[in-house]
């Protein structure tokens, strides 16, 4: 095969390739850690659903499954654990860590029992890492999807750890053996300083 037709096979090649691996890359949900890039300046409310809910994170003893926009959490009872870390969690950005640092937050759930297993309660917490949490707020659920809301302060950071993450737990209460519940949006209101 002669050079001048060989070369810019090649380079024929590496641009599907590239192309192709580009284009894998903008219709995959982007996950890790959530931000407020896509809703208001302020970050007076912040919402996560769809195809985002993939930034949970499982813990061990934690199974999760997302499906049409809704996100199964299935938890064992060993894996209910007092640390936000330890249970499921999203990470919160950098930008919403300092935006609710010394905030008060209204948090909403949109959350259902699952069909098999369901838990008959949930609990969340916000954690700002070592500086503290909110503590876990319980709701005892009703059969059909609802919306679950508490308010809560968000501690206030002595000194700013730089690229540190806040994380927001959300876990089916676990009497024993395993539990479930499918979670469908997160929105948090920020109401003003405590």
């Amino acid at each position: 095969m002669r050079d001048t037709l060989f070369y810019p096979l090649i380079a024929l090649l590496i641009a599907v390739m590239v192309i192709g691996a580009m284009y894998e890359g903008w219709t995959q949900p982007k996950c890790g850690p959530f931000g407020g890039a896509e809703g208001p300046a302020d970050y007076s409310l912040i919402i996560l659903n769809g195809g985002d809910l993939c930034r949970m994170e499982g813990a061990q003893g934690y199974e999760l499954d997302l499906d049409e926009d809704v996100l199964t959490i299935r938890a064992e009872e060993r894996a209910i654990v007092s640390g936000v870390h330890d249970n499921a969690h999203f990470r919160l950005g950098p930008d919403l860590k300092t935006a609710y640092f010394g905030q008060k937050l209204r948090i909403s759930l949109t959350v259902k029992p699952t069909d098999s297993g369901g838990a008959q309660a949930f609990e969340f917490n916000y954690s700002s890492g070592y500086v503290g949490d909110t503590g876990w707020t319980r709701f005892d659920l009703k059969p059909d999807w609802d919306t679950y809301t508490a308010e809560v302060n968000i501690p206030q950071k002595i000194l700013e750890a730089p690229g540190g993450f806040d994380y927001i737990s959300v876990r089916p209460v676990v009497p024993d053996k395993t539990r479930a519940i499918e979670l469908r949006e997160i929105r948090f209101r920020r109401l003003g300083a405590w």
